[in-house]
């Protein structure tokens, strides 16, 4: 684990997975964005925490739901968890169905603990200069951390190299949350999965939100990440869209795993073929 001091009181841990998680060391608490894959990841954290502030309130944020970012959260029992209010409702339906289907991923004995307290807009710690604030893009529960004394901004995952991943529908939302990101006053902008990130990659991640959006060419070149991602997006936004007609179809008796197991290689299948199948799939639910 890479450990880096960012401004005066933050703190990067990069795994060797290159999955970061960021710490701001207030006045009275000590804040944790994001607890990557289980306790076995979050013990060396734990202890540079107690080494250095053994008093302070330990608050932890979940930039979204996602199963790399909140498996870490049963590390700290009693801990405030903080989080959107669609991110305790993704955990409690998502999460199980991730936590078995990628078990070798596990750090430790991971219990799903969703966030404990749950803002829709903006919540903030005034004293601490600590904001977090709703951003819709890579999730629908995607969520800022804006240190406004160092000026520092953990984006979570809105902001990736080379593309970022697409697990929200509407992108004319996520493309305005690139933009707001580029406005706000923060000397630096880390990413979970990229490090700290400049403006440029911002632009490219915005051009490349507006092609797919627009359904215009995307130049992924010869590399074969970009092209994977770049396929894996265009299948997940048709997974999106089916998930959307059967759960209004299904109301309450919609079940995601269902939907999802039923595709297992929906990631790797040639977008034409998934469109037919998830078609067929939904006419036999009918």
């Amino acid at each position: 684990m890479h450990i880096q001091t960012i401004g005066k009181r933050g703190v990067m841990f990069t795994f060797d997975d290159n999955i970061s998680v960021y710490l701001i060391a207030a006045d009275k608490r000590v804040f944790l964005c994001d607890s990557h894959l289980g306790p076995r990841s979050m013990e060396a954290v734990r202890q540079y925490i107690r080494q250095r502030w053994p008093d302070r309130e330990i608050v932890l944020f979940n930039s979204h739901a996602d199963w790399d970012h909140i498996w870490g959260n049963c590390a700290f029992p009693g801990a405030l968890i903080i989080g959107h209010e669609t991110c305790r409702a993704r955990i409690r339906e998502t999460g199980q169905y991730d936590l078995e289907r990628l078990a070798d991923q596990h750090r430790g004995d991971i219990v799903l603990v969703p966030p404990n307290l749950t803002f829709s807009a903006e919540l903030s710690f005034p004293e601490e200069e600590v904001s977090f604030i709703h951003a819709p893009g890579h999730t629908a529960d995607s969520a800022l951390c804006f240190d406004r004394r160092d000026a520092v901004l953990f984006v979570g995952d809105l902001v990736e190299a080379p593309f970022p991943y697409l697990d929200f529908l509407d992108l004319a939302s996520y493309i305005k949350t690139l933009e707001i990101i580029k406005q706000m006053p923060a000397k630096i902008k880390i990413s979970a999965h990229s490090g700290i990130v400049d403006e440029g990659l911002i632009d490219r991640n915005i051009a490349y939100l507006r092609a797919v959006l627009l359904k215009e060419p995307v130049d992924a070149g010869a590399d074969a990440t970009c092209q994977r991602i770049h396929r894996i997006n265009i299948n997940n936004l048709q997974m999106l869209q089916w998930e959307h007609v059967l759960r209004d179809r299904q109301g309450e008796n919609f079940h995601y795993p269902a939907l999802r197991t039923a595709f297992p290689d929906w990631e790797t299948m040639p977008p034409a073929e998934l469109g037919s199948a998830l078609v067929n799939y939904a006419a036999r639910l009918a």
